[in-house]
């Protein structure tokens, strides 16, 4: 089975810029512009780390009145679980070529989905290459989607930034999951690629340790909004 690496995390807050401030402030991890999307009212700011992957800072920044309901659910409910605190929202592992994200569609049973991906100040826009695409059987359950990135150069995680101070990899991944459940979503291999840590608790990520270049660590900690994302889901399901 093909090797996955570290993608994304996705910190919700409830102000996005007030929130990728106070995450500078309080680690001194800086942040640049990650763009809005279209079919979701959320924008985001990108933290770039070593091996591509990406702290994203989330938040709901408009309420359109036209709305579809399900999307007009969903931001209510975001807006809710972070007006309570930060949350990790998701974490998600990134696909070395397109034939191996579309081994993830045919093992879990979803599609390869192809979305315009987020709004960029430039005038330009991602796209979205993921799977297996349903978040009721991955981010509801603290489990991973798998990316595949096209316009990697141009991806806002490979920006150059200055850290205080610098950080050099991705140390660990804190993870409420059951390991036979999370081994058999990301496979054998990726479990033991990964530098993760696996803890009881609600499933979904909790914390990231980042290493640095004074031999410090910098610790990223939050409640899971999985749990919650779960109730979401069985609503939108019903």
């Amino acid at each position: 089975m093909p090797v996955y690496d570290l993608d994304h995390v996705t910190l919700g807050v409830s102000h996005l810029y007030e929130g990728a401030e106070r995450l500078r402030r309080t680690t001194g991890l800086r942040s640049v512009e990650g763009g809005w999307l279209t079919e979701m009212p959320t924008a985001h700011r990108v933290v770039p780390l070593p091996g591509g992957a990406y702290i994203n800072v989330e938040s709901v920044i408009a309420r359109p009145a036209d709305l579809p309901p399900p999307v007009r659910l969903f931001a209510g409910w975001f807006e809710g679980v972070t007006a309570t605190g930060d949350h990790w929202m998701t974490w998600n592992l990134r696909a070395r070529s397109r034939a191996d994200l579309e081994e993830v569609a045919r093992r879990l049973g979803g599609d390869v989905v192809v979305a315009r991906g987020a709004n960029r100040p430039d005038g330009t826009h991602a796209t979205t290459i993921m799977a297996p695409g349903n978040a009721a059987t991955t981010w509801a359950r603290g489990l991973p989607n798998f990316y595949f990135h096209e316009d990697a150069p141009d991806h806002p995680a490979r920006a150059r930034v200055e850290h205080e101070p610098p950080v050099t990899e991705v140390a660990w991944l804190e993870i409420g999951a059951r390991e036979d459940e999370l081994v058999e979503h990301i496979g054998v291999e990726t479990f033991g690629a990964l530098p993760l840590r696996l803890v009881d608790g609600p499933a979904g990520l909790h914390a990231l340790g980042l290493r640095t270049a004074v031999g410090t660590e910098i610790v990223v900690r939050a409640d899971s909004a999985a749990p919650a994302l779960a109730d979401l889901a069985r609503q939108v399901a019903v």
